[in-house]
């Protein structure tokens, strides 16, 4: 359970140095397949096409790992993406990094930059902590209190 007090990972929208604000060719927007990759995604086109800016939808284009190897293969230029999968991405899991928020978009804002010409933009004010939820009658029967 190491990773998921981790996984304080903030969406944030990740995109290529190239990517200018009038782009000359379309900017290629995408996300992952679930509802909220949907929705961010989605917010994502509307906010460029209101300042007139030609876009390519790939919205809910697939699973992490699809997005991701689009995004570094220059399939997309912009989507969401929660700082936490920095772990992932890097195969860093163990780092202490990913148990701060802060941290870990620092972290992995370097890594991206350095190792794949990735700019990770502001991080919205949300965070994704993983955790377990359980019924009371089962916690207050197995004394249960903390994830540690």
């Amino acid at each position: 359970m190491t990773i998921a007090k981790g996984m304080l990972g903030s969406a944030v929208l990740l995109a290529a140095l190239s990517l200018p604000l009038q782009a000359a060719e379309p900017v290629k927007v995408g996300s992952k397949i679930d509802t909220e990759g949907a929705l961010l995604g989605n917010i994502i086109l509307q906010v460029l096409e209101s300042h007139g800016v030609k876009t390519v939808n790939k919205v809910q284009l697939g699973t992490t790992p699809v997005v991701r190897g689009a995004i570094t293969s220059g399939e997309l230029d912009i989507y969401p993406e929660y700082t936490g999968n920095g772990a992932f991405f890097f195969k860093d899991e163990n780092d202490p990094a990913w148990k701060n928020a802060k941290d870990g978009y620092e972290k992995v804002k370097k890594l991206d930059a350095e190792q794949n010409k990735l700019v990770w933009l502001t991080p919205a004010p949300a965070n994704n902590t993983w955790t377990i939820a359980v019924r009371k009658d089962v916690a207050e029967k197995g004394k249960l209190t903390s994830l540690a």
